[in-house]
């Protein structure tokens, strides 16, 4: 029977169905032969399962030895805040959102995180090595000032927009108009689509043309002056314009005529009343397409028809010529892997041999699905592998697995997060087949809505996300940010709101007082980085 298998074990790996493997002649994965204990702290989402029921952990102790005690979260930042002023540490932090400023602080300032670059070897961290010599640029995007790496996170495709923005192509056609591709006639647009009002069926109804809050849909509107950022806290976020760092609020030439339009949409409705309340988007959004009310987003889903959505083209201006949108700064992160100080040394490598596992593709996805159904050695309690169906008409797969064809789980998205890996999630390992050797039935990215066409061509890079500052640096940027962003944020609510008016002498007083706060030293901080560490080291 043993003979049996092993013969079954080679076959499949001759298929190529998994890359899993334990060292010749050891009991564990990296070539251990012994089980070690490893505490790790880890943030839960609502729709995600306990770590008791959850197949990587046991696998985790299965394959690579390691028996995690797991501390579940549903808010981290008391927790980290409370873990490194106690010294109460455990010794692994996984997606816990650690940012480049708290790195800095806890590694390089504090020392409650230990460097992990020592151990980015050949010998003990393979994959990661063989990234990091393909492109070194990744490697340094995450080393801190002292030269140093503290946290690792995933690895993703770099040539994705950061948010797609979407119309209702039906109104479009109803209106008569194209997609549009200037300012002007996105404002064309949204008067069509608030016209839509008169409708016999919307009698009574409100109709909402730019669904959300005042996040998403004003970056979009942002782009068109020529500022491109990447976060949704557009008004407050680094930005670049013309490849210079800045921010928005402080553009003295641009940023009264985005104000005007933002006043103005608003005042035309075409914002909801609700736009100042933050829980607009995610209370109203869903309701608002599935009543047809509705015609610009973010993205589709909840949508009536998601293949109605058309993807919006970058605007320009009379102060923008180029049409320009975020590319994804996901593509590198750093922020879900740190071992603690007080991490017995003797696990350490062991740990980063675990880490390593997840930087080869095809390991990353099995962490994300379980084994396949032909890896009945890798089970650890499902009932099944997952099953790989291939639709020959559209040549994409779809996965189950016997417990949901049993129905203890409503659907794959389900089984993934309450059984299979729901708390480990897309924040650790090679997210994308960087090297073209996957062999795990996969399907590749698709762009739908005219994604490839209206948005691809347009994406540009952002000020980086990931940035080291140094400890005293960072505790001032806090203090100058906290003010000046408390100021800025309710001048520009009483000046879009019409509580305060646009007024030459009031945008004086605006400006002026932006930079009695400190804002030329302020993002004189951006600016040094931008351009004697960041552009330097690329």
């Amino acid at each position: 029977m043993k003979k049996l298998v092993c013969l079954l074990l080679a076959l499949v790996l001759a298929l190529g169905l998994f890359s899993v493997s334990t060292a010749e002649g050891s009991k564990y994965y990296g070539g251990y032969d012994d089980m070690i204990d490893a505490t790790i702290a880890i943030y839960q989402r609502s729709s995600q399962g306990n770590a008791d029921n959850i197949w990587w952990w046991d696998f985790c102790r299965e394959y690579f030895g390691i028996n995690f005690k797991v501390t579940q979260l549903t808010e981290t930042g008391t927790y980290k805040s409370t873990a490194f002023a106690s010294g109460d540490m455990p010794d692994v932090f996984y997606q816990l959102f650690m940012s480049s400023a708290l790195v800095v602080e806890q590694g390089v300032t504090n020392g409650n995180l230990i460097a992990l670059d020592p151990y980015i070897t050949p010998e003990i961290m393979p994959n990661l090595s063989r990234i990091y010599e393909a492109y070194p640029e990744y490697k340094t995007t995450i080393t801190a000032g002292d030269g140093h790496i503290y946290s690792l996170g995933i690895i993703q495709n770099a040539n994705s927009p950061l948010m797609t923005f979407y119309y209702n192509q039906r109104w479009l056609d109803d209106a008569g108009l194209a997609v549009p591709t200037t300012l002007d006639e996105f404002t064309e647009v949204m008067a069509a689509f608030k016209a839509r009002e008169e409708l016999p069926e919307n009698e009574g109804k409100t109709v909402v043309p730019l669904t959300g809050d005042l996040g998403n849909q004003p970056r979009f509107i942002a782009n068109a002056f020529g500022w491109v950022t990447d976060s949704a806290g557009y008004l407050t976020a680094i930005a670049l314009k013309d490849g210079v760092p800045m921010f928005i609020y402080a553009d003295e030439e641009r940023f009264p005529a985005f104000m005007q339009v933002m006043k103005d949409y608003i005042a035309a409705g075409y914002f909801s009343a609700d736009v100042f309340d933050d829980q607009y988007a995610g209370n109203q959004t869903a309701a608002q397409k599935a009543e047809d009310l509705t015609g610009f987003d973010q993205n589709t889903s909840n949508a009536i028809d998601p293949k109605e959505w058309v993807a919006a083209i970058p605007l320009t201006s009379e102060y923008n010529d180029t049409p320009q949108i975020a590319r994804s700064y996901n593509a590198i992160n750093c922020q879900s892997f740190n071992i603690s100080r007080t991490c017995a040394p003797e696990k350490v490598e062991r740990l980063m041999k675990w880490v390593d596992w997840l930087y080869d593709y095809d390991n990353y996805l099995m962490s994300h699905r379980g084994p396949s159904n032909e890896e009945t050695e890798y089970l650890c309690g499902l009932k099944s592998g997952y099953i790989a169906t291939l639709d020959e008409a559209t040549g994409r797969y779809s996965f189950t697995a016997q417990e949901i064809l049993d129905g203890e789980y409503t659907s794959w998205g389900d089984y993934q997060n309450r059984r299979t890996q729901g708390i480990i999630g897309g924040y650790l390992g090679l997210g994308v087949d960087l090297f073209g050797e996957g062999k795990r039935e996969d399907n590749p990215p698709t762009f739908n809505n005219k994604v490839d066409v209206n948005v691809m061509p347009y994406l540009v890079d952002t000020y980086p996300n990931i940035r080291f500052f140094d400890a005293a640096v960072n505790t001032r940027v806090d203090e100058l940010r906290t003010e000046i962003n408390a100021y800025v944020n309710e001048n520009y609510v009483a000046f879009i709101s019409g509580e305060k008016e646009m007024t030459d002498a009031n945008l004086e007083e605006f400006f002026k007082t932006i930079h009695d706060l400190g804002y030329d030293e302020y993002v004189g901080y951006f600016i040094d980085y931008y351009e004697n560490v960041y552009k330097a080291d690329k």
